[in-house]
């Protein structure tokens, strides 16, 4: 790979990267320097690429396996992350996003990122058990568990408000939203 194409795919999807990472970690400064890991992988890798679509699971996957990595660590199985209010109580986000926010980035890690790959990566389920090494069919009971936690999330949070709501409504809208501005 020459160093045109390698600045390329930087450029194109680092920030795609950047976010899968932070979907399994939950700390934007452990998913930076798991981006830079992975592209530092990239310039040393020495095989081909099919395609653009070989490239994207490949950098993927290794981003997976670089957040795994990075949990098994001794040092992070002493650390919690907090997520920091501004991160997820942004003014910008209109409240039915926001709460959804909340909810994914309050999940276990397997949830976020089967949420993330199919919802926001668009993979289906096939693809996201190959990247993840795990069956099909736990792909559709982690997204289906996801589904029942987000939902579950809101509800709770809009009887501690005082609002009612449909919340199946509000999940299910949304996640069609996300899905077709992708």
């Amino acid at each position: 790979m020459d160093r045109d194409e390698f600045a390329r795919i930087v450029d194109h999807w680092y920030d795609d990267v950047k976010r899968i990472a932070f979907a399994g970690c939950k700390n934007i400064y452990d998913a930076e320097d798991i981006a830079q890991i992975v592209f530092m992988k990239l310039s040393q890798f020495q095989g081909d690429f099919e395609n653009d679509e070989h490239i994207k699971r490949w950098l993927i996957k290794v981003a997976v396996n670089e957040y795994k990595s990075l949990w098994r660590s001794p040092w992070k199985t002493k650390v919690e992350y907090v997520i920091p209010e501004r991160s997820t109580n942004n003014s910008n986000r209109d409240p039915q996003t926001s709460s959804v926010l909340e909810a994914v980035m309050s999940m276990k890690r397997k949830y976020r990122e089967v949420i993330h790959l199919f919802y926001y990566e668009e993979y289906s389920a096939k693809e996201i058990s190959t990247l993840l090494g795990i069956s099909e069919n736990t792909v559709f009971k982690r997204l289906q568990r996801a589904r029942e936690q987000i939902k579950k999330y809101i509800q709770d949070k809009e009887e501690n408000l005082g609002i009612p709501s449909d919340n199946k409504a509000v999940c299910t809208s949304f996640l069609q939203q996300r899905k077709e501005s992708l």
